[in-house]
């Protein structure tokens, strides 16, 4: 793929984790006015004050996608961006959001720079049933964006950054303080640091050259993405909406 190629950079997280706040601190702190960015806002999320901050920012343009059956669904594009940030539906799927990233960016010829994940650490702290959805979302990252901490407490927070280091996970972890990161440009640097190997480019080999049960693991399918016979995923994700309780409001702030 050309080095010109638009870059991709996708959000993942749940309402009130302060992505929207987070995307805004990036493109303005870490993208020059002279590029154009394209900036992919999902339907149907709850109204943010940060909407109309990233929508002013002179090199913005907005448009509205929704996921549906894994792929991507959008509006009319009428710029020529050099950075594109999606934003993924707060109660979305790890996995289908991944397979549908894939499959757009190859059809549009542009390159996927880095996957964040947004964490809403007092979120997970007090219901730590949701960890398997994290999981999967940390799985497709490079950076995992650590907001919301201050309830957490920091305890909390480096045995949950902890976990991942034992299991050589080499995602960045990065503090959010006031919305903001330390380096938006460091933060934005297109270097892959994630898990999975779901978006690199493999270099084809002879169909028989391993057995399948020897295949090494760039070459086996993604443990979120592989699907049975059935059609249903080989590991399928929990539903985050199941996690929410009756008391959290779905506003973002």
């Amino acid at each position: 793929m050309s080095d010109t190629a638009p870059l991709i950079y996708f959000v993942y997280g749940i309402p009130q984790s302060g992505r929207r706040e987070i995307i805004f601190d990036l493109i303005e702190g870490g993208i020059p006015t002279s590029e154009p960015v394209l900036y992919f806002r999902p339907q149907g999320e709850s109204p943010s004050p940060f909407d109309q901050q990233i929508e002013a920012l002179s090199n913005v343009s907005v448009v509205e996608w929704s996921l549906k059956d894994s792929k991507i669904s959008h509006g009319k594009i009428s710029a020529a961006p050099q950075k594109i940030i999606f934003l993924a539906p707060g109660t979305s799927d790890p996995a289908d959001c991944a397979e549908a990233l894939k499959q757009w960016s190859e059809h549009n010829q542009c390159r996927i720079a880095r996957i964040f994940t947004v964490l809403h650490c007092q979120f997970l702290k007090d219901r730590p049933e949701a960890r398997a959805w994290f999981d999967a979302c940390i799985h497709f990252s490079d950076i995992v964006l650590l907001n919301r901490r201050e309830e957490a407490g920091n305890k909390w927070v480096k045995d949950f950054e902890d976990d991942y280091k034992k299991t050589r996970n080499p995602a960045r972890f990065v503090f959010v303080k006031k919305g903001r990161v330390a380096n938006p440009a460091e933060v934005l640097d297109p270097e892959a640091r994630r898990v999975s190997l779901y978006f690199d480019e493999l270099i084809p080999i002879e169909e028989d050259e391993f057995e399948d049960e020897h295949q090494p693991d760039d070459l086996k399918p993604d443990k979120y993405i592989e699907r049975l016979e059935s059609g249903q995923r080989a590991k399928p994700i929990p539903a985050i909406e199941k996690f929410y309780g009756q008391s959290m409001k779905l506003t973002e702030i």
